[in-house]
C-alpha cells in the first residue's frame, strides 16, 4: 500500500495508536465526531483568520485576543492567513493535491519578512497546554523550504486559555538537518505500516472512551463520574 500524504496531526495520531489511525485515516471505517471543543476551536480560528485578514472585529467573547493579533499584525512582511502548506520527498515546496505531495500542512498565521530574512509563525490552540515543539518545527522547516531568503523562523503556540503565555521557539536554517531527524524514527515506522499493511493497536488512555473505534478489544465506556 502506498503511503498517505502525512501531516504533524496524522503522524501524531499514528504514534498514538496505528490501528487508530489506519480505522479512521486509511480505510475510514470510523468517523471521528466532533466535540464541542473540536467546533469551538474552528470558530475561534475562523475569527482569527477575518481579523487578520480582512480586518473584521473579533466578536464580543474574544476581545481579549485583540492586543496579540494587533501586535502580530503589526510585524513586518507579508501577512499569510489559513496557509496550505506542502512537500514532496525531496523537501520541495508542491501544491497540496499534487501527485508527488508527501507532507501536508496548515499554517494559521504568518509574517514572511524577506528584507530582514526572518519570519514568524503561529498556531493557535484553544485547548489544553502540551509541550510538543514538533508542528512548530515543521512549520519553520516549511518556511525554510518555501523561502530561501528567511534564515530564522520564530514559532509560536498562542494558547487562548493563557494570552499571555505564548510558547514560542527559534530555528535557524543552519539547523535544518538536525530537525528534520527528529521525524525519522517515527516516519520509518508509519511508511513500514503502509508497506505491510500493519496497524498494530497500542493502549492508552485514549482507549478509555476516547477513541472512536469501539470495536477494538481495548476499548472501554468512558466512566461516568458520580
Amino acid at each position: 500500500m502506498k503511503p498517505r500524504p502525512w501531516s504533524f496531526s496524522a503522524l501524531d495520531d499514528f504514534i498514538n495508536c496505528p490501528r487508530s489511525f489506519e480505522a479512521k485515516r486509511v480505510s475510514k471505517s470510523v468517523v471521528e465526531p466532533k466535540s464541542p471543543q473540536m467546533i469551538w476551536g474552528e470558530e475561534v480560528h475562523k475569527e482569527f483568520e477575518d481579523r487578520l485578514a480582512v480586518n473584521k472585529p473579533l466578536r464580543l467573547d474574544l476581545q481579549e485576543h485583540e492586543p496579540y493579533l494587533a501586535a502580530f499584525e503589526a510585524l513586518d512582511g507579508m501577512l499569510f492567513t489559513e496557509q496550505t502548506i506542502a512537500l514532496n520527498k525531496k523537501l520541495k515546496p508542491t501544491s497540496f493535491f499534487s501527485s508527488d505531495v508527501w507532507f501536508r500542512g496548515i499554517i494559521d498565521a504568518s509574517k514572511i519578512d524577506s528584507e530582514n530574512r526572518c519570519a514568524k509563525v503561529i498556531d493557535y490552540k484553544t485547548g489544553k497546554r502540551h509541550t510538543k515543539p514538533n508542528q512548530l518545527i515543521l512549520f519553520a522547516l516549511y518556511v525554510f523550504a518555501m523561502y530561501p531568503e528567511v534564515d530564522e523562523v520564530c514559532s509560536e503556540f498562542y494558547w487562548t486559555k493563557e494570552p499571555t503565555n505564548p510558547t514560542t521557539n527559534i530555528y535557524t536554517r543552519d539547523q535544518m538537518d538536525a530537525l528534520w531527524s527528529k521525524f525519522v524514527p517515527d516516519l520509518r515506522q508509519y511508511m513500514e505500516a503502509f508497506k505491510t499493511e500493519t496497524w498494530q493497536a497500542r493502549p492508552s488512555g485514549l482507549c478509555n472512551g476516547w477513541c472512536p473505534v469501539t470495536e477494538c478489544e481495548h476499548w472501554k465506556p468512558k466512566k461516568v463520574r458520580p
